[in-house]
């Protein structure tokens, strides 16, 4: 390793000094145009320029003669670079487009574009789960664990979907960065939302203050009054005072639960079926929409984007639950 770290930090830089391209070398990897401009300055350096600065010397006068007569060299000799350079390129880009090209693998997959609550966000045929749902037919009840088990993205389309059954428009962010919104809720003016809400599907981590000045601060920025804060988890005491103190609404798991548990069945019905079908257990990718994989390293478990390395996005595998 030292004989390596040597080679590497004293020996490297001395090697690349000795492998500079000379110049003939940087005009033939050059367009070919490059060689032909060089061929009419360099003419014109030796036909006038260089006579006019040796006119007045007797002693350069002959120099300046022999530069006049070397002149019209610069044209076959630079055209010659020219046309070599010109026969290079196009021998490159024959080369270039008889290449095979390689079939897409999984990491250069296109994400999946979501542009609507109903649409299956994270669908992806290669996508795999330590935590498997077993038969998919089967809609759990709704309870505090099965909310909990929701992964971050079917959390939060949850989350819309319910203000959806309260017959407000629910708008959220198809994938990428969302500007600290997750979903913006309208009533009669759909220009300007009267809420926005953020979701957090933490399970095992309290949310603290730092999240709710986050929100605020968003919520002053977009000018929108009223703010709405849902957590699988729970709140830190610092957390809740700052609510109370300001107009930002704070639903914990439970207090999220019971809103649902207040609806009447046949919506209760509908918003267990839109959470709990397919694989709504294993997390989506923030920034691509598609489901993520698992990974090992060092005997630990993560979740991975399937677009990797285009996508470097990953979580870490809890024991019991998966959340953001």
């Amino acid at each position: 390793m030292t004989h390596f770290h040597n080679l590497r930090c004293g020996q490297y830089p001395a090697m690349r000094r000795h492998k500079r391209k000379s110049g003939l070398e940087n005009l033939l990897a050059s367009p070919w145009w490059v060689s032909a401009v060089m061929g009419v300055g360099v003419y014109f350096f030796l036909r006038w320029i260089i006579p006019a600065l040796f006119a007045g010397n007797p002693i350069l006068v002959s120099l300046s003669r022999l530069s006049q007569s070397l002149a019209w060299l610069a044209f076959p000799i630079f055209g010659l670079i020219a046309f070599i350079a010109f026969i290079g390129k196009k021998k490159t880009a024959v080369r270039t487009e008889q290449r095979p090209r390689k079939e897409p693998t999984a990491s250069r997959q296109k994400p999946i574009p979501v542009s609507a609550l109903d649409q299956a966000w994270g669908n992806h045929a290669q996508a795999s789960s330590l935590h498997q749902t077993g038969d998919t037919a089967v809609i759990p009840a709704w309870s505090l664990s099965s909310l909990r088990s929701l992964e971050w993205k079917r959390f939060e389309l949850l989350c819309a979907k319910y203000y959806e059954t309260l017959n407000f428009k629910a708008v959220t962010q198809a994938s990428g960065p969302d500007g600290g919104i997750d979903v913006r809720l309208y009533r009669s003016d759909l220009t300007h939302p009267i809420a926005i809400v953020q979701c957090k599907a933490w399970n095992s981590k309290a949310n603290g203050v730092r999240e709710l000045r986050e929100l605020l601060g968003v919520m002053v920025h977009e000018k929108v009054e009223r703010g709405i804060f849902i957590t699988s988890g729970s709140y830190t005491s610092e957390a809740l005072e700052f609510g109370s103190s300001n107009p930002i609404q704070l639903l914990d798991g439970e207090a999220f639960l019971q809103r649902i548990l207040q609806l009447d069945s046949t919506h209760q019905d509908a918003l267990a079926k839109f959470a709990f079908s397919g694989d709504y257990r294993t997390p989506s990718c923030p920034s691509c929409g598609i489901k993520m994989i698992v990974k090992e390293h060092q005997n630990n478990h993560f979740w991975k984007c399937l677009n990797y390395p285009r996508c470097r996005n990953t979580f870490k595998i809890k024991k019991t639950t998966i959340g953001m």
